[in-house]
């Protein structure tokens, strides 16, 4: 029996706890960002706020072009 492999990569979430110590702010920052809607795009499933890695890079990225525009 032969396993097929998927060619679609799933990026793995990561917890506010995580993203809070990746940007080295505290979980109630993430939290109020968004709220004001100004923080990393996140999802919720079951009522738990996950974050998808790749989206809180490119969203950091943002942040240093809107600095220099």
């Amino acid at each position: 029996m032969t396993e097929q492999t998927s060619d679609v990569l799933v990026s793995p979430l990561r917890d506010s706890r995580e993203i809070a110590a990746f940007r080295r702010v505290s979980e109630s920052t993430l939290s109020r960002w968004r709220a004001e809607k100004k923080g990393p795009p996140f999802i919720r499933i079951g009522g738990v706020t996950r974050y998808r890695i790749e989206q809180v890079e490119q969203w950091l990225a943002s942040l240093d072009t809107d600095e220099h525009a």
